[in-house]
């Protein structure tokens, strides 16, 4: 009877997994993700050429995590990667009615991250920050031939904010957060290029362009 009686009083929830990882100061790990890019459109005006929509496709991502506790529920994380990404912009009234941007940005997120109280094996948390992002596939010249006929600037500082659950395993901490990331500066790269004239009117459709990303990672730490 009293071994029955114990039996069902055993949860295997109360089981507490992989519970020094918060008690490290600075501890590491990796992170894989999908993304979608996007962009906020501003058309000028200055001719019928309009600048419609944004059809986006799933890129990936890839990435360092380091992670330094600054108390109990806060801790600082920094998480450098790559993250690969395609957008075609739709336009109206122009030769060509889309226009194909390929994007590869060197990811430097800095953000602070707070988690609430750990409930058995799982600790839901929220982060925000700010990031410095490098794209590396930004053109220097237009590309007809690959249908990249507007250029985007190198750099962009982004706010970035996100919500996510840490799942503590028996030998790692798995995390799944999705995150929100709002380019600040006009993306767009107004100057013309000289050395493939006749493609000025998909420039000069849209005023400004912000970039706007959403992510879903998985940390591994």
């Amino acid at each position: 009877m009293s071994s029955a009686f114990s039996q069902s009083r055993y949860n295997p929830e109360s089981i507490l997994n992989y519970q020094k990882v918060d008690q490290k100061w600075l501890h590491f790990g990796f992170t894989l993700a999908i993304n979608n890019m996007d962009f906020a459109l501003y058309n000028s005006g200055l001719s019928n050429a309009r600048a419609e929509q944004v059809v986006f496709s799933p890129g990936f991502s890839v990435g360092i995590v380091s992670d330094l506790r600054l108390h109990e529920n806060w801790s600082l994380r920094f998480l450098p990667g790559l993250e690969f990404g395609e957008r075609t912009i739709k336009y109206s009234n122009l030769p060509q009615d889309e226009v194909t941007v390929e994007s590869v940005l060197v990811n430097l997120p800095l953000l602070l991250k707070y988690r609430a109280r750990r409930l058995n094996n799982y600790r839901p948390y929220l982060i925000g920050g700010a990031s410095y992002k490098i794209d590396v596939q930004s053109q220097d010249a237009l590309d007809p031939d690959n249908n990249m006929l507007i250029r985007l600037n190198t750099t962009d500082f982004y706010l970035e904010l996100g919500a996510g659950v840490d799942f503590y395993l028996p030998y790692f901490k798995l995390a799944t957060e999705l995150k929100f990331a709002i380019g600040l500066r006009d993306i767009l790269n107004h100057k013309y290029d000289i050395e493939n004239p006749g493609y000025e009117g998909y420039t000069d459709a849209i005023r400004g362009m912000n970039s706007k990303i959403i992510t879903l990672s998985f940390h591994f730490e």
